[in-house]
C-alpha cells in the first residue's frame, strides 16, 4: 500500500515545479492560458496544503471550507486556460461563475458535514468533464498526449461521482466505518494521481502546440496562409528526395498583372484582399494537385510532382481562366485581374530546384513582356510575340 504523506508530498512537489514552469513560460509568452494553468496548480496544491494542516490545526474554515474551494477552482482555472485553445465558440462563463458562486455558498453552510464534501466533488465532477470536452474540442498535434489528458480528465470525474456514491452509501446502506475510510482512501489516492498527472501531461501538449504554431508561422505566409519562400522549398525537398528518379516534376511561376495599378488606385488594403482572393482560387484548384506558395509581394509558386510540362500547362491554363473570367469585388469596387505564368519541367534525377525556378521564372517574364494574361512554357520570344493575348 502507498505511504499517503509521501504520495501527498510528492504530488506536492511535482505539481509546483509545473506551476513554476507555467509562470515562467507565461512570463515569456504573456498568453493567459499558461497563467490560468500555472494558478490551477497553485490552486491544487494549496487545497493540498490545507486539508495536510487538518491534524495540525484545529481551524476548519481553513482546512475544510477553503480547501474545497481550491479544490473547486483548480478545474474552473484549468478550464479558463483551455477555452482560448479550443475550437468551441465564444463561450458565456458569466452562468458558470453564478452557478459556482451559489454552489460556494451553500458549501459554506455545509462544509462541516458529509454534504459539504458531496458538493465539492459534484461540482468538481461536472468541471472535469467540462475540460475533459474543451480538451476533445482543442486542435493538439501530440494526438497520444492529448488522448491520455481526456483519459484523465473523465476518469477524475468518474472518481469524483464515485466519491460521491461513497459518501452518500452509508444513509441507505449498512457499511461498516473500515471498509468506507479504505474506499475513500483508494479515492483520494487516485484523486491526487490523477490531477498530477494531468498535471505532468498538459506542459507537453502546450509546448508541442506552440512549437507547432511556431514552425507554422516561420513556414507560412501570414497574408494568405500559403506556404512563403522556406517552407515551400523545404517541403518541395522532402517530397523530391522520395520520388522515383524516372518520374517528372513540373513548376508553375505566377505573377498578378498590372498589380502596381490597383495598389496606386484602390489602396494596399484593396491590393492585399486581391493577394488573398488570387491565392483562393490558388488553392482551390491546387489543393490536391500541388504546392503551393507566395514567395514573393504578389508572385506564387506552385510545384506538381509526377506532372509533365503539357499537364502542368492546362492546370495554369485553366487558374488563368478562371481568374480571368470573374472580376474581383471589395468595398464597392469591381477590379478585373488577370495573372501571367511560366511553367518549367524536369526529370527527378536531373532536377536542380533553383534552375527549374529560374526557368520558370524567366517563362513567366516573357508572358509580361508579350501581353500578361497567358500561360508560357518555352523561351522563344519570336514565337510570343504572334499572339500577345492568347493563353498558350
Amino acid at each position: 500500500m502507498l505511504h499517503l504523506p509521501t504520495l501527498i508530498s510528492l504530488c506536492f512537489i511535482l505539481n509546483l515545479f509545473i506551476a513554476v514552469f507555467f509562470f515562467s513560460v507565461y512570463s515569456y509568452k504573456k498568453q493567459p492560458s499558461f497563467l490560468f494553468f500555472a494558478t490551477a496548480c497553485c490552486s491544487f496544491i494549496t487545497a493540498i496544503a490545507l486539508i495536510g494542516l487538518r491534524g495540525v490545526i484545529d481551524y476548519p474554515l481553513l482546512t475544510y471550507f477553503f480547501a474545497y474551494l481550491f479544490i473547486i477552482l483548480t478545474p474552473l482555472l484549468l478550464i479558463l486556460g483551455l477555452i482560448p485553445q479550443s475550437t468551441v465558440l465564444a463561450v458565456k462563463l458569466t452562468p458558470l461563475y453564478y452557478a459556482c458562486a451559489i454552489c460556494c455558498t451553500l458549501l459554506l453552510a455545509v462544509y462541516l458535514i458529509d454534504a459539504g464534501q458531496i458538493i465539492t466533488s459534484i461540482i468538481t465532477a461536472v468541471l472535469f468533464s467540462y475540460a475533459a470536452y474543451l480538451m476533445i474540442k482543442t486542435p493538439s498535434v501530440a494526438k497520444v498526449q492529448q488522448r491520455l489528458l481526456i483519459a484523465c480528465f473523465s476518469l477524475h470525474s468518474l472518481v469524483m461521482l464515485l466519491q460521491v456514491v461513497l459518501l452518500v452509501l452509508p444513509y441507505f446502506s449498512q457499511i461498516s466505518q473500515a471498509t468506507l475510510a479504505a474506499g475513500l482512501q483508494l479515492l483520494l489516492v487516485s484523486h491526487l494521481f490523477l490531477t498530477t498527472a494531468s498535471a505532468l501531461i498538459l506542459p507537453f501538449i502546450a509546448f508541442a502546440n506552440e512549437e507547432s504554431k511556431l514552425i507554422n508561422l516561420a513556414n507560412h505566409d501570414p497574408l494568405t496562409q500559403l506556404l512563403n519562400r522556406r517552407g515551400f522549398f523545404r517541403l518541395c525537398k522532402k517530397i523530391t528526395h522520395t520520388a522515383p528518379l524516372n518520374s517528372r516534376v513540373s513548376l508553375i511561376m505566377l505573377d498578378i498583372d498590372l498589380f502596381k495599378q490597383v495598389n496606386d488606385r484602390y489602396g494596399h488594403e484593396t491590393g492585399d484582399e486581391a493577394i488573398k482572393w488570387i491565392a483562393q482560387h490558388i488553392n482551390e484548384l491546387f489543393f490536391e494537385a500541388g504546392i503551393t506558395a507566395r514567395i514573393g509581394g504578389e508572385e506564387f509558386a506552385i510545384f506538381l510532382n509526377q506532372k509533365n510540362l503539357t499537364q502542368a500547362r492546362q492546370l495554369a491554363q485553366k487558374l488563368c481562366r478562371s481568374i480571368d473570367q470573374y472580376p474581383f469585388y471589395f468595398n464597392g469596387n469591381s477590379i478585373a485581374l488577370s495573372v501571367s505564368a511560366g511553367v518549367s519541367s524536369a526529370l527527378i534525377r536531373d532536377l536542380n530546384m533553383q534552375e527549374l525556378l529560374l526557368q520558370a521564372d524567366k517563362r513567366l517574364y516573357l508572358a509580361k513582356e508579350t501581353g500578361r494574361n497567358k500561360v508560357v512554357t518555352h523561351d522563344e520570344k519570336s514565337l510570343l510575340t504572334k499572339a500577345p493575348t492568347a493563353i498558350i
